[in-house]
């Protein structure tokens, strides 16, 4: 009953455990290679036990860790678990399949540091980060997890996530955030939110008494995304004309800016983030077909020049209505913010009254 129960949840058997152990074996295989002034670390090891998550065994684990000494503080750590991938077909659609690592799951883990790091500090660092560093390991390995049950991604939402990440340094505030809040309801990261939370509240002793302030506090963004407005964000870049006049002040848009009104800025502002989202999606999907040197040299032949078009014209209905694209994205926030606060909501069953 258990092992449906938490498969019904979303948080397969065994998962935080797994990610307690992780976390236990890489600061036993890690903090004792620490060197000062050394920033780059491989770490190859097999559990004394394997990780056994759901009906799944990881028996080996490989990680390379950098401390990246570019923050004025030590960081929460960002991992991400690897993936390799060969081009497959799945009916009609083409799709990214998972190589099968064999028990392997491979990590890289990178950590902010100060300029002046210490060993002493970065092992301090390492033991105050463990809700933290627990939940990071046992997201990713739900993500290990996930790749081994469906070991195959369409082409396009792998494309459309990755060009969601490119916009992050996307110059005008609001709609940075607006393309964080894609990447983070993003399929491929909904399916491991609910381990994510019950990890931190398994480890944090938080129970049903607490669950509601917790979720809130910690998953606020899928509560703003619920509200995201079109109207509001435009308002927001109304408000910040200085931050629109300098990147326009970089793109050469063909006029003298001081010849331009307010709203013909905005509306150029928010065409150039729409052009630069279609173009990473489409440049993306197409860096994913290719799978050998003479395409990537002259391009697809066939069936795959079929497919390559047709996902280059999907953007075409916004060409002459840009305002669908950003009303299309706030339709899916709100619709997929509503089912990952459902599916976090049926974490509260795992836990202790």
């Amino acid at each position: 009953m258990g092992v449906k129960l938490n498969e019904a949840v979303g948080v397969p058997k065994g998962i935080v455990v797994a990610g307690e152990k992780l976390y236990d074996d890489f600061k036993r295989k890690v903090i004792p290679m620490l060197k000062d002034g050394q920033t780059e670390y491989k770490v190859n090891f097999k559990p004394n036990e394997p990780y056994t998550i759901g009906d799944e065994e990881i028996n080996n684990v490989e990680i390379d860790l950098t401390l990246r000494p570019d923050s004025d503080k030590y960081g929460e750590a960002n991992m991400q678990v690897y993936r390799k991938n060969t081009i497959g077909k799945l009916g009609s659609d083409y799709v990214l399949m998972k190589v099968n690592k064999n028990g392997t799951v491979i990590l890289s883990i990178d950590k902010p540091v100060p300029e002046n790091w210490t060993i002493d500090e970065v092992i301090q660092s390492i033991n105050k980060s463990k809700v933290q560093t627990v939940s990071a390991l046992s997201h990713e390995l739900k993500h290990e997890y996930d790749d081994l049950k469906t070991p195959y991604t369409k082409v396009e939402k792998v494309s459309e996530y990755q060009a969601n990440t490119e916009m992050f340094d996307f110059p005008i505030g609001a709609i940075q955030r607006m393309f964080y809040d894609l990447y983070y309801l993003d399929n491929i990261e909904n399916s491991v939110r609910p381990t994510e939370l019950y990890s931190k509240l398994k480890t944090l002793g938080i129970g049903k008494s607490g669950f509601l302030d917790f979720l809130k506090k910690e998953y606020f963004i899928v509560m703003e995304s619920m509200r995201f407005s079109v109207d509001e964000m435009v308002r927001e870049i109304y408000s910040k004309m200085d931050s629109v006049d300098e990147l326009l002040s970089q793109v050469d848009i063909g006029r003298d800016i001081k010849d331009l009104n307010d709203e013909e800025k905005v509306n150029l502002v928010l065409r150039i983030a729409y052009i630069s989202a279609s173009n990473n999606r489409r440049q993306n999907y197409g860096d994913s077909l290719v799978d050998n040197d003479l395409e990537a040299e002259i391009g697809f032949v066939g069936d795959k020049a079929k497919q390559f078009d047709k996902y280059q014209k999907s953007f075409d209905k916004y060409e002459d209505n840009v305002m669908k694209f950003y009303k299309d994205i706030e339709k899916y926030l709100k619709t997929t913010s509503s089912k990952v606060l459902k599916k976090l909501g049926k974490v509260y069953s795992l836990l202790p009254d």
